[in-house]
């Protein structure tokens, strides 16, 4: 059996792939594999920040496409990354285990060894809207300015001394850089009652055509069962609050083997206030739980 993989081509895009071969490999053995690279509209636009380029699901559209025009069979991608609504015929089929979810604040090694300790107006890169507003809601005093390009360039313009810190995925930095201070950097997890990830942050998820039920049972028997727990509750989550990655809200599922809680906030977009909530719930109904989390969060929160 061959499975066609679409993906972009980043470095992390390509070790995201690798992960998702080997989940595969685990259940089938025998399995080939062709890489698909797709090339897509956030890859090329590099000169505005993601929310003024006008396109839902920047880096999903284009991967997913080369499903739907059968050039691939299944398309991976950073859970965090798909809108909460995927095109029409494809199913959301597989889920990796869950890396930390953690956003992270990352320095020179010579640099701030938190929050806290930044110098006032230091310059923080950042292409997340919510990111910039729950950032400026403990920290008014920086300087919160766009930066683009995969993870590895936005470590590099931070090393090369263009920004004083970055904010990313604890998930994507971890994943192309086994000792971050073997090259110049260093990093603190953010907490998450202070700065709430983005749904689906720290999963790989596997996109596959409705119709082909061989392959999707295939994907299933693949997936890690916490994760995909913790997935469906904040796809429901998404879904309800009706946001997108342009949008300050946040939302996390923590199922620790018994419990599924779900933390979430909510930011004005410059920062001044937020509400951040904890609701409990049972694994045994996910969805109910991101429902009731997003309707919690909502409620008396005028925008």
């Amino acid at each position: 059996m061959r499975i066609r993989i679409a993906t972009r081509g980043s470095k992390l895009s390509l070790i995201q792939t690798r992960i998702v071969m080997d989940m595969i490999r685990r259940i089938e053995p025998n399995i080939q594999f062709e890489i698909v690279i797709v090339k897509t509209t956030g890859d090329i636009v590099q000169d505005k920040p993601l929310y003024a380029i006008g396109v839902k699901g920047i880096f999903e559209k284009e991967v997913n496409l080369a499903l739907l025009r059968n050039e691939a069979d299944i398309a991976v991608h950073s859970l965090k990354d798909l809108p909460s609504e995927i095109s029409p015929g494809l199913v959301l089929a597989g889920f990796s285990p869950r890396d930390p979810p953690y956003d992270v604040l990352v320095t020179r090694n010579d640099g701030p060894n938190n929050l806290a300790s930044l110098p006032s107006g230091a310059r923080v890169g950042t292409s997340s809207v919510r990111r910039r507003a729950f950032l400026l809601n403990v920290r008014r005093d920086l300087a919160i300015d766009v930066i683009r390009g995969n993870v590895d360039t936005r470590v590099n313009k931070l090393i090369n001394g263009q920004y004083d810190a970055i904010i990313v995925a604890e998930a994507g930095l971890t994943r192309l850089f086994e000792d971050p201070r073997k090259v110049g950097i260093k990093y603190w997890r953010i907490p998450l009652d202070v700065l709430p990830p983005a749904p689906g942050q720290g999963i790989v998820a596997i996109v596959a055509r409705e119709k082909d039920t061989d392959l999707v049972d295939l994907l299933t028997k693949a997936s890690d069962p916490r994760a995909r727990i913790e997935a469906l509750a904040e796809r429901a989550f998404l879904r309800s609050v009706g946001g997108g990655c342009h949008v300050p809200v946040g939302g996390i599922a923590v199922h620790d083997g018994h419990n599924l809680e779900f933390i979430a906030g909510i930011a004005d977009i410059d920062g001044r206030r937020k509400r951040i909530i904890r609701v409990l719930g049972s694994p045994d109904n996910p969805e109910n739980v991101g429902i009731k989390a997003a309707n919690e969060l909502l409620a008396g929160w005028s925008r």
